[in-house]
């Protein structure tokens, strides 16, 4: 009987998992890759979304080595990108809990001035651009490309 044995010994396969091996180079030039065509695809009304797109910081996950590509990819909460990103329905805006004033303040280009309301009705965003999908997508194609 004509058998192969292949041994990867434990740091072989450590470093192979960690970021300073091939893989892990690799895997940073993916995240890279990803984050420039996040930002091709992102909505660029005042630019502070483009600028929040970033490489997030390496990490060890149960499975081996993780990184986080998109906008503020250190926070938890959804915010802005996701809402740009995927749509959101019609709304209602109310002040904070811990609002004193009970107002609502901001200025609005429209009238040219700042302004008071107890609330506003957001009309939602009714186009999800998809932006960090396409974005991602792209990425991966420019690094396997």
């Amino acid at each position: 009987m004509a058998t192969t044995v292949i041994t990867l010994y434990r740091p072989v396969i450590d470093h192979m998992r960690g970021w300073d091996g091939d893989i892990g180079r690799a895997v940073h030039r993916l995240a890279d890759n990803i984050a420039v065509s996040q930002r091709v695809f992102a909505p660029k009304k005042t630019g502070k979304l483009w600028a929040s797109i970033e490489v997030g910081t390496r990490g060890r996950g149960p499975r081996g080595i993780q990184i986080k590509v998109g906008a503020n990819p250190g926070q938890r909460k959804t915010g802005y990108a996701y809402w740009t990103s995927e749509g959101a329905a019609p709304h209602m805006i109310y002040p904070r809990a811990g609002n004193r004033s009970g107002y609502l303040r901001f200025y609005w280009v429209k009238v040219g001035a700042f302004v008071r309301f107890r609330s506003v009705s957001h009309p939602g965003i009714r186009n999800p651009t998809h932006w960090v999908m396409r974005g991602a997508e792209a990425g991966m194609a420019g690094w396997f490309g």
